[in-house]
């Protein structure tokens, strides 16, 4: 994970400056801020989608050439823009409660903040404010309509859109590095990175999403392929995913990003190997189920001693 390693120190320093900014808003919102940034911390907390938010920037140093200063700009406008969709997300993924004053009254806060940082890199007059335009509306026709128009099975890179205003950092960095040109294949780039993402959290949150109804592209693959009338239940997914091995063709879809990433050739070798980090982790999953499937199918004592041998 050097693609994170090497960047600690600075990343330290970008949360530093961001929470000492965060603990002056009025109360309550500057403890509520507080918690929100520490939860997600990189250095503090293992989160693969916290990564990207947080070290796009500093990644973007070897296709731009941007300085260290710059990427440090970028990184704390890019923390506060993360916790601000956050907040969003929180929000819209919840029930009503008492505390969604605080929580959007905060996200405004932190809204101010990160252009108060873009206002500093880009003038009005700078293409960048048009880039912030178009991916923030398409954040919000993801966030909208994944669900209705079914994304991951009907163009599965659309599922990037709900993480797209991360590109912010990585269009204003080319924009300060006057390689403009560079844009739209970083763009595509960061999609397919933000796919693979996006399908590991819905292995993850799978259980959660169900319960909740909220979508899902590893249930929606599932679901693909069931009557309408059919509805998932926890049961039936855990079918699908121990028994019958779903996952291969799930994981395929990484394996094929992966390969789709290297020959764009977008220039950032850490952006690569975070999304073989990503992919790694969903590949050993895959692979820890069907070995574990195999053992069962050999013999319970077998898979008794392949247990307790560890």
């Amino acid at each position: 994970m050097e693609w994170f390693t090497r960047y600690t120190t600075q990343l330290e320093l970008v949360y530093a400056k961001a929470e000492e900014r965060i603990a002056a808003f009025p109360a309550p919102l500057g403890s509520l801020g507080l918690a929100y940034a520490h939860k997600f911390n990189p250095v503090k907390h293992d989160s693969n989608k916290d990564y990207i938010c947080s070290l796009l920037p500093f990644w973007m140093k070897e296709p731009s050439g941007i300085n260290d200063s710059q990427c440090e700009a970028l990184a704390l406008a890019n923390v506060y823009g993360m916790l601000y969709f956050f907040i969003q997300d929180d929000v819209m993924d919840s029930k009503p409660a008492s505390n969604w004053k605080e929580q959007l009254a905060l996200g405004n806060l932190l809204m101010l903040e990160m252009f108060r940082v873009f206002r500093e890199l880009f003038p009005s007059t700078s293409p960048f404010w048009a880039y912030y335009d178009h991916y923030v509306t398409n954040w919000a026709e993801s966030v909208t309509n994944e669900d209705r128009d079914d994304y991951f099975i009907n163009d599965p890179i659309r599922t990037a859109g709900k993480a797209g205003p991360v590109k912010i950092a990585s269009t204003g960095a080319l924009l300060l590095a006057g390689r403009p040109e560079l844009i739209e294949k970083m763009e595509l780039a960061i999609d397919i990175v933000l796919m693979s993402l996006q399908m590991s959290d819905d292995y993850q949150d799978w259980k959660e999403d169900l319960a909740e109804g909220s979508y899902n592209g590893l249930l929606a693959m599932i679901a693909a392929n069931r009557t309408a009338e059919e509805a998932l239940t926890e049961q039936k997914v855990e079918n699908e995913i121990f028994i019958r091995g779903c996952l291969g063709p799930y994981v395929q879809l990484a394996i094929d990003n992966e390969k789709r990433l290297i020959e764009l050739e977008a220039g950032s070798s850490e952006l690569v190997a975070f999304h073989t980090f990503i992919l790694k982790h969903l590949n050993h999953t895959h692979e820890t189920i069907e070995s574990n499937k195999k053992l069962l199918m050999e013999g319970g004592f077998n898979y008794f001693l392949s247990k307790i041998s560890v």
